[in-house]
């Protein structure tokens, strides 16, 4: 099959050809592997459409096993920093501390039990490499025949997963006699389905959930319309009060320089403004009889404020030397995807039922920062 651009997908998908959607390890992966994303969370609109949601059982191992990792470098994170906080400040552990921090619970379980709530939530279901006749054999020939997803490069042994992914997800729609719309940035994928006779692809969740919705696109078109125009009105709080909660829990990365070594650590994050001229263009993903839903990425002015603390290793025994801590402060203006559920009867204005900001990794640089900015230059440090 001819790669089928996102007016041809939305063709078949009107036809009733597209009976099924799936995602790539790489989308959980770009929503911060986080199964309570607002815009994985929508897969839960297909139930109604009687569009099949479904996981390649390679795809599921892969989701489980990326957030177990992470839950357990958090675990280990936390408890390294235990260790240094009741060693500095000679303090015992309270009974049940561990427990109540979760620092010994078990991350695979952890893992697998919000795959299997999100799972429930989407009614989705997973199908198995396992019941598809000769996978391995079609898997091995296409690697050594260097077919998608495998191509020339060293790395080609990595995209064994992807093989069995994409080959369960074809049986799967020569099975039901239809398409199932992949969602995958991965050049493998994208490849293989250019020669598949069941399998379509787009490279973005949110691409693939507008074309399921583009008869709505002028609601969110009119909304994000007048927010430009700054007709701001309650809605203006709503993303406000948004960006504050996400910004009270972000941990962002500190880059900077100073005449000393330094530890630093982030202390806030605040809001001074969103750019209504930089909202792009809304992206439906999700519709019912009362509300719409989309993305759209805007530019947002934040304000951080980290400590520096700053230290020399002495010489003889090697300990650390505190020499005190300064904080600073700098604004940048980054980039963010938010995620709003708005009412559609716009006759009182735009109003919101739901905004999220979505979670993301920020490195902050605070350029030099002076150590010792008041003190007496006279003065012997140490």
């Amino acid at each position: 099959m001819p790669v089928l651009s996102e007016d041809d997908i939305k063709a078949a998908i009107a036809d009733g050809k597209v009976f099924a959607i799936s995602i790539d390890t790489a989308v959980f992966d770009g929503k911060q592997k986080t199964f309570t994303n607002a815009v994985l969370q929508r897969l839960d609109q297909f139930h109604a459409r009687d569009i099949r949601v479904v996981f390649a059982d390679v795809v599921v191992n892969e989701m489980v096993a990326h957030l177990r990792d992470d839950a357990l470098e958090s675990q280990r994170a936390l408890k390294k920093a235990l260790r240094a906080h009741s060693h500095r400040w000679r303090r015992t552990a309270q009974e049940g501390e561990g427990e109540s921090l979760l620092l010994e619970a078990d991350a695979a379980a952890f893992a697998q039990a919000e795959f299997d709530t999100f799972l429930q939530h989407v009614s989705g279901e997973v199908v198995s490499a396992s019941g598809v006749p000769n996978a391995v054999e079609m898997v091995l020939g296409r690697y050594f025949a260097e077919e998608p997803p495998f191509g020339a490069a060293d790395k080609r042994k990595s995209e064994f997963p992807d093989a069995f992914a994409l080959l369960s997800l074809e049986a799967f729609g020569a099975e039901h006699k239809g398409l199932v719309l992949c969602v995958a940035p991965d050049k493998g994928w994208i490849e293989f389905v250019a020669q598949s006779d069941h399998l379509v692809c787009v490279d973005q969740i949110e691409k693939a959930l507008a074309l399921f919705n583009a008869a709505d696109q002028h609601l969110a078109d009119a909304i994000v319309q007048k927010w430009r125009d700054g007709e701001g009105g309650e809605f203006i709080d709503e993303i406000a009060q948004a960006f504050e909660y996400r910004l009270d829990d972000l941990d962002f990365d500190i880059d900077g320089q100073a005449d000393v070594s330094f530890e630093a650590e982030p202390l806030s994050a605040s809001l001074q403004f969103v750019n209504p001229q930089s909202v792009g263009q809304a992206t439906v993903i999700a519709v019912d009889g009362e509300t719409v839903t989309f993305s759209v990425n805007v530019e947002a002015c934040i304000g951080f404020e980290a400590s520096f603390n700053f230290f020399v290793i002495d010489s003889i025994d090697r300990d650390q030397v505190d020499l005190g801590s300064e904080s600073a402060y700098v604004e940048d203006t980054l980039p963010f995807q938010l995620t709003i559920t708005a009412d559609r009867n716009l006759e009182d204005g735009p109003i919101f039922h739901e905004v999220e900001v979505e979670r993301k990794r920020i490195d902050v640089d605070f350029g030099y920062v002076e150590a010792f900015p008041n003190d007496d230059p006279t003065h012997e440090k140490y």
